[in-house]
């Protein structure tokens, strides 16, 4: 009986729970009439192939399970979300959140333990192993005795955070032990297909990992052949990348180039930055141990590029950096050099201080008391090039001073958004409520002013007093082109009501009242999401409801007194 009220609570209060999941998303023409089993097979068809249309079938459920109060379909939404959107390196941990708090007192065959997987799976993609294995344990004890599918795919989870930390050999077993279960359920009703193909990866994986790359082949070969039986390429690309990394270290070279430029193409089309970065890093090794060097440096390059924008970095691709110092060196370019070793710092300081790269051979050419003198010889001998430059800027003395005058303006005004920025950091902690707005005495004398001429029924001003609420609580502000004639309209009432409503409920106008609800929301996001706080500021305004970073900045500094690029640096040192 106490089961019952839980289930029953999520429906009276389901905007509270999910309305944060599918915001803004309304289910494509083409899919209104498709049932559960059609859409997950759509699902099934594209995971890790093309997880953008992945998570167009994950919101589709998670909409039909609301809509038809399908509690079962309202999991599997949010667990496909936090799924697909973790590996599309953007923020799954909410939809894991939400369906941890949902099924926390259901008991069925599946929950709440898929809920703790998918918690443990967004921890390991964060690089945050201790704590995906809390989570993994947890759901472990959940299933066992109660789900075989979800006590062995833990095993081969468990396992994935062992290769993580190079412990191969334990690993190996797991895997093994995952995979023979699967390969038994082929002859059963219940066979799952997907998760048979990924088993036989995570072994041929983690035998390159162990460095048995003929084991590891001869897994692959079995694999990319249940893949053409089967019609699953979910794992394809995979296979293709483990193809070249063995061939690579078999010194097959040509068979390794081959491969990796297969499942380039892969990567790129899936935005897997990760795998696309270790791929051009195999083929810059390749063609440097081909003695293509040119080839090889752009390889590398490329490697890092993709690195850079990811904000990713993995230990293998260590050695490319070091390749490229040398490179550079030979052809006299000392701004590059220089460039490179800063690089390969930065490596070093992330595998040094980050428990996610625990690697047990990580063997490095360049030690850091060499990095550092010769950082200091190219630093000094630029200088002295740069001295003949400074006798040149003489000439522009009048230029420079005028500049001057101007970076000291700029200087008082970075100081002054640096304060904002550490008092708006104080405000936001004392309280999360929705910031004022701009001590303007101009804003505050003409929103008094026109609250005065304001004359609305009372009936009128609580009705839209009611939706302005709803409005706020389901976050229908981050939606994008909102005016208050689209609003008005949404609301069955006229523009002029609405905006004289606005401004006597909050005391400002509609543009005030809109910006105000935005930067409040933003600020309290960054406060508690370190993830988001690595985004662009576009992609923060985007997410936001702004059409470009410009005005959301605008809004932002007219809002807080700073700008977001500050305040974000200061949570980011914090």
């Amino acid at each position: 009986m106490f089961r019952f009220y839980p289930i029953v609570f999520v429906f009276i209060f389901q905007n509270l729970f999910f309305s944060q999941s599918i915001q803004g998303f309304h289910i494509p023409d083409s899919l209104k009439e498709k049932n559960y089993d059609q859409l997950q097979k759509a699902y099934n068809k594209v995971f890790r192939i093309n997880n953008n249309l992945a998570e167009l079938y994950a919101n589709t459920i998670l909409l039909k399970g609301k809509k038809e109060k399908n509690n079962e379909l309202i999991y599997d939404g949010y667990y496909k979300i936090a799924h697909t959107r973790g590996l599309n390196s953007t923020n799954g941990h909410p939809y894991a959140d939400t369906l941890l708090t949902i099924t926390h007192n259901v008991n069925t065959k599946d929950y709440p333990a898929k809920a703790y997987i998918i918690k443990g799976i967004l921890y390991n993609y964060d690089w945050k192993y201790a704590e995906a294995l809390d989570q993994y344990i947890e759901a472990q004890k959940l299933s066992k005795n109660k789900n075989s599918d979800q006590y062995y795919y833990i095993k081969k989870l468990i396992g994935i955070l062992k290769t993580a930390t190079d412990e191969n050999k334990e690993a190996l077993p797991l895997f093994l032990e995952y995979y023979n279960y699967q390969k038994e359920k082929l002859n059963t009703n219940d066979k799952d297909i997907k998760s048979y193909i990924g088993s036989i990866f995570s072994v041929a994986n983690c035998y390159n990992k162990d460095k048995q790359y003929k084991n590891a082949l001869t897994y692959i070969e079995i694999g990319l052949k249940e893949c053409n039986k089967y019609k699953d390429y979910t794992h394809y690309p995979y296979f293709i990348s483990g193809i070249g990394i063995a061939n690579y270290y078999l010194k097959n070279y040509k068979k390794a180039s081959e491969s990796h430029l297969k499942a380039e193409k892969s990567f790129i089309e899936n935005n897997d930055y990760g795998n696309l970065a270790i791929t051009y890093y195999f083929l810059g090794k390749t063609n440097y141990d081909t003695h293509h060097e040119k080839e090889a440096v752009q390889y590398f390059i490329k490697a890092d590029s993709v690195l850079a924008f990811s904000k990713e970095f993995y230990p293998i691709t260590r050695d490319g950096y070091e390749i490229l110092i040398d490179f550079y060196k030979k052809t006299g370019d000392k701004e590059n050099q220089l460039k490179y070793i800063d690089k390969l710092f930065f490596a070093d300081s992330i595998i040094n201080n980050s428990k996610q790269y625990l690697s047990k051979e990580i063997y490095k050419k360049y030690d850091t008391p060499i990095l550092l003198e010769k950082k200091e010889e190219l630093i000094a001998d630029l200088n002295k090039k740069n001295y003949v430059l400074y006798w040149c800027l003489g000439i522009g003395f009048l230029l420079i001073s005028s500049l001057t005058y101007f970076y000291i303006k700029s200087r008082k005004r970075i100081k002054q958004y640096q304060k904002q920025a550490e008092l708006l950091l104080v405000k936001s902690k004392e309280s999360p409520a929705i910031l004022p707005l701009s001590d303007n005495e101009a804003d505050k004398e003409n929103a008094s002013k026109e609250r005065s001429k304001n004359i609305i029924p009372d009936d009128k001003l609580q009705d839209i007093r009611l939706k302005l609420e709803l409005f706020e609580s389901n976050k229908n502000f981050l939606q994008k082109n909102i005016t208050v004639n689209s609003l008005a309209k949404e609301f069955e009432t006229n523009r002029d009501y609405l905006s004289k409503s606005v401004n006597e409920l909050k005391e400002m106008n509609f543009s005030q009242y809109l910006n105000g609800l935005r930067i409040g929301y933003i600020i309290e996001e960054l406060n508690n999401n370190e993830k988001m706080r690595k985004y662009t500021i576009a992609a923060i305004a985007d997410e936001i409801g702004y059409n470009n970073s410009e005005s959301f900045s605008n809004a932002f500094r007219k809002i807080t007194g700073t700008l977001p690029s500050y305040y974000i640096k200061l949570l980011q040192a914090s």
